[in-house]
């Protein structure tokens, strides 16, 4: 087939400059009678379709494309071995050409309908993943990302699980941070949310789920499976998030530190994004505050509820972790709380203890002031207590100070303990450092030093009936002479 370049060199040469067929065809490589039918033509030349390839294996089509659906990696080997001893069969060749064009056709890219949101409307929620260097510890970090398609606004908070207590805290912030409610809420199928998949649009929801969108009267519609693209804001808001504020990966020294980097970034950039009609994303977002619901008095609990019993040392375990308890709790049932960042332990209606939420495998995170009850009562294991190992240096002197000067020194020392269940540890620290100093480690300096001032009441100026008496002027005492005294007898 001769090209169209070859076509329009050959007309111009003859026509205009008056060379002659075989001399085109020396000069072009071509045939004598290509020369001739190119020069006949008087419109350009078009390409050849080939012809469509697997024209044979056209006889099997529904059965290719049957085991082409159930399993699309099969093989052209695996093809031919099916179809051996059929008549019409094609090289291995031609029938991978044949696979090829039909996986095309079968992932032939969608069509989408454009949709315009209403203001107040929906807000998407999905969760990504990053990396992050946390206390000079690289870690997989897990980000929710919440938006609204009307004014394209984002919000992302980031923590170190995806778990449900992390996607209701994750929504719970957004709301708070867009200033009010959407009518509905578009998420995936998570297992957090969703306990299983019904006919159609129908999901039956976990109870925590329902529970907490019914608390902000939200509605919920679920994607199809395998269906992102329904909450397509959301999806390019992951990638934005992660483009955006976690690339290059963030150094930082805590969770808190990154989340508050993430928002100020986010922030930064809702005055530079543009939507289409010219509006910047802050002004978008300003305006549709005015049509989101305003957020309830009493907020749904942002938890997860499990039911736990203490074991004989007083500790809760959860995701291997192990959080103390009043030691009278031991053996007892009690209601665990987890929240995003910490761990609440209830017993009955009243929290008997809280604690930071720890990821460590294996941790303790125990509280000195649960065991120290018990210690009192069997104070020789003080020394050895795995929950006293934390306290600041000063107490562990003090402890030091306190054997040869009394009788039971491990059982003063727990008792000086406990006199932060009431002053506080810092204070008992500072009361103890103090007593230390002053050359008397002893349970009752510290207990004194403890002890507030006593102050005379302030009775105020008496009247003095007598005029003559009244003008009668007392000089005030000079207490500098008690000073020579004492500095005497010292």
């Amino acid at each position: 087939m001769i090209r169209v370049t070859e076509w329009a060199e050959m007309r111009h040469l003859h026509e205009v400059e008056g060379v002659g067929k075989k001399e085109l065809s020396r000069r072009f490589g071509r045939d004598v009678k290509t020369v001739r039918r190119a020069l006949a033509r008087t419109s350009a030349p078009t390409a050849r379709r080939p012809r469509p390839g697997g024209r044979r294996l056209a006889v099997y089509a529904a059965e290719i494309e049957a085991w082409v659906a159930a399993e699309p990696r099969i093989t052209a080997k695996r093809v031919l071995a099916l179809l051996a001893g059929r008549p019409g069969l094609v090289g291995a060749r031609a029938t991978a050409k044949y696979l090829k064009a039909l996986r095309e056709r079968r992932a032939r890219p969608q069509a989408f309908v454009h949709r315009t949101h209403a203001p107040g409307e929906t807000m998407e929620v999905d969760f990504g993943k990053s990396v992050a260097r946390l206390c000079g510890v690289e870690r997989r970090i897990h980000f929710i990302v919440a938006t609204l398609p009307a004014s394209n606004a984002y919000f992302a908070k980031a923590y170190l699980v995806e778990r449900l207590e992390c996607l209701l805290d994750g929504i719970a912030s957004a709301a708070k941070h867009f200033g009010g409610l959407t009518k509905r809420m578009v998420l995936d199928n998570t297992s957090m949310a969703v306990k299983r998949v019904l006919a159609g649009r129908e999901r039956e929801e976990t109870d925590a789920f329902h529970g907490f969108r019914g608390g902000y009267a939200m509605g919920a519609d679920f994607c199809a499976p395998a269906s992102g693209w329904e909450k397509g804001s959301v999806e390019t808001g992951v990638r934005y998030v992660r483009d955006t504020c976690l690339r290059p990966m963030p150094v930082v020294s805590s969770m808190a530190e990154l989340n508050a980097a993430i928002l100020a970034e986010l922030a930064r950039d809702e005055d530079r994004r543009r939507l289409a009609d010219g509006r910047s994303v802050a002004q978008a977002l300003l305006a549709e505050r005015e049509h989101l619901r305003p957020l309830p008095a009493h907020e749904p609990s942002t938890c997860r509820t499990l039911a736990r019993v203490a074991d004989k040392f007083g500790h809760v375990r959860f995701d291997t972790v192990s959080y103390s308890v009043p030691i009278d709790c031991a053996y007892r049932a009690l209601v665990l709380k987890v929240f995003a960042e910490r761990i609440e332990i209830a017993r009955d209606a009243d929290v008997v203890a809280r604690h930071v939420r720890s990821f460590v495998h294996g941790a303790l995170v125990l509280d000195p002031l649960h065991v120290l009850p018990l210690l009192e009562q069997k104070s020789r294991a003080a020394r050895e207590a795995t929950a006293l190992r934390g306290l600041p240096a000063v107490f562990e002197e003090l402890r030091l100070l306190l054997v040869g000067r009394t009788r039971h020194p491990d059982r003063e020392w727990v008792q000086a303990l406990r006199l932060a269940e009431t002053h506080g540890m810092t204070a008992l620290e500072d009361a103890v450092r103090e007593a230390i100093a002053r050359g008397s480690p002893r349970l009752e300096t510290v207990r004194a030093l403890l002890r507030p001032a006593q102050r005379p009441p302030d009775l105020g100026a008496v009247p003095i009936a007598r005029e003559d008496l009244a003008r009668i002027e007392v000089a005030a005492p000079d207490l500098a002479g008690y000073d020579a005294l004492i500095a005497v007898r010292s």
